[in-house]
């Protein structure tokens, strides 16, 4: 039978991924601009950290590779836009605690997380974009992530998971990939404004 790291962390991930998805409720009809932001704010505090860890533990050959999927400087420049303040994003309080990426399997464990929410994006970059009146890419960049590219992306992601994740390492990555999810919906919901904490 063929490893398949991606089927499993599909798998064992759906209920954490479907307890962040329900708390965050992005596709919800009503949502005030200034929550909006906040949550921008929220994603930037702790992607951006995530980003600087992963790169430093991403091996050599992959690290051009990665550099080309950074999206902290999407929600960079959505905040800039929103607030008319450049340098917004450098005021945001930033995560301290990330998920350990002490192995190639714990990187791209929870990198599955990171590059699989651009699959998502695809629905809510103009969802956004209608709710607050946005021009593509402009307030909403973050989330439309690759934009045409999406597909493809992800499917070279999943080539090179497959290439370098050896299987002895399938259920660390299986664990950074929940770590993730996890600690991606505490931080966001202790830092979200307006309906107060995430269940």
């Amino acid at each position: 039978m063929q490893y398949d790291l991606l089927s499993r962390l599909k798998t064992e991930t759906a209920k954490c991924h479907a307890r962040l998805e329900n708390a965050l409720d992005l596709m919800r009809p009503e949502w005030p601009r200034e929550d909006y932001v906040a949550l921008l704010e929220s994603f930037y505090g702790y992607i951006a950290p995530w980003e600087n860890s992963a790169a430093a533990a991403m091996p050599a050959p992959l690290r051009e590779f990665f550099e080309g999927r950074r999206k902290a400087w999407l929600l960079a420049s959505d905040l800039a836009l929103l607030t008319g303040d450049d340098t917004r994003a450098s005021a945001v309080t930033k995560v301290e605690r990330l998920p350990a990426m002490d192995s190639i399997g714990r990187v791209f464990g929870s990198m599955y997380v990171m590059e699989g929410s651009t699959l998502g994006g695809r629905f809510i970059a103009p969802h956004v974009a209608t709710l607050f009146g946005l021009q593509s890419g402009r307030g909403n960049a973050y989330f439309e992530g690759y934009g045409l590219r999406t597909g493809s992306m992800w499917n070279a992601f999943r080539e090179i998971v497959r290439a370098n994740v050896p299987p002895e390492q399938a259920n660390v990555a299986v664990d950074a990939a929940i770590a993730t999810f996890d600690g991606l919906h505490d931080w966001l919901g202790k830092l979200r404004t307006g309906s107060g904490a995430m269940a």
